[in-house]
């Protein structure tokens, strides 16, 4: 293990991310109490965690802020009366067999991470030979590797991937908002102070994405051999069923349009 992962309480993790949708909107609390048609100390209260927010002022409160849907998902994860930190994983994994010949089936790069630390778990061949840069540690290794951590400090990741600052910005963001009560402190630790040796990273750590960029599936890789553009779209997913699968799986399939996906 990498050690053990406290329960952290709900309610001052969903304050934290009421707190950030305010600011990143630039609003003041009594300005946010309005809107939600409370007073001002029982906003206080929400925001501090001093109060609990139930699903009728969560769904007062995104209306008020319209919130994106992953800000949403989040906070309704916390707001649920289940325990909701996540413990961390176990290094190396234990992957099921039909997982694996799963994964292997698939004729484009495809990869099993553990997230929001995204985490490398396993990679099937069509991905070790696209991107060798992203596979998975050995067994023996003191931890797995990590995509945030390669695509911030292997020189070739910048280098094949045309739209490197914004794959990488939406990585960071999605660890920055979902680490808190998920991921083990020693681990994001870990994965920070590796990142922070590529001088981009404050910048990209500290700015916000805006929800069409959270949103764009595209990848653009140089081809090694022409030095053409090839365009991906990437998606992941959860199992829904069975649904006792704990990792994710990512996968990049050719796509003709080489524009973003969403309008800017």
């Amino acid at each position: 293990m990498f050690g053990s992962v406290e329960p952290v309480p709900e309610q001052p993790l969903l304050g934290m991310f009421m707190r950030y949708r305010r600011e990143a909107l630039g609003l003041t609390q009594e300005e946010v109490a309005r809107r939600m048609f409370v007073s001002l100390s029982l906003y206080r209260k929400l925001e501090n965690g001093e109060r609990p927010l139930s699903p009728d002022r969560l769904v007062d409160w995104s209306r008020a802020m319209q919130a994106p849907v992953w800000l949403l998902r989040k906070m309704a994860s916390l707001a649920m009366p289940i325990p909701s930190a996540v413990e961390a994983g176990v290094w190396p994994p234990v992957l099921r067999a039909e997982d694996i010949e799963h994964l292997e089936a698939l004729p484009f790069p495809a990869f099993y991470h553990r997230t929001p630390e995204y985490e490398i778990l396993a990679a099937n061949q069509a991905a070790r030979e696209a991107f060798p840069w992203l596979i998975p540690a050995d067994a023996d290794a003191e931890r797995p590797a990590n995509v945030i951590e390669q695509m911030m400090t292997v020189p070739i990741a910048r280098e094949v991937l045309i739209n490197w600052e914004l794959i990488v910005h939406r990585l960071l963001f999605i660890l920055r908002v979902n680490a808190p009560g998920t991921v083990a402190p020693e681990r994001l630790a870990q994965i920070l102070d590796t990142c922070r040796s590529n001088p981009d990273f404050e910048r990209l750590w500290t700015t916000d994405l805006s929800e069409e960029a959270f949103n764009d599936s595209l990848v653009l890789v140089r081809d090694p051999e022409s030095g053409g553009q090839i365009s991906l779209t990437m998606r992941s997913y959860n199992a829904w069923h069975p649904d006792n699968c704990p990792y994710q799986l990512f996968v990049l399939t050719p796509r003709a349009d080489p524009s973003p996906s969403v309008d800017p």
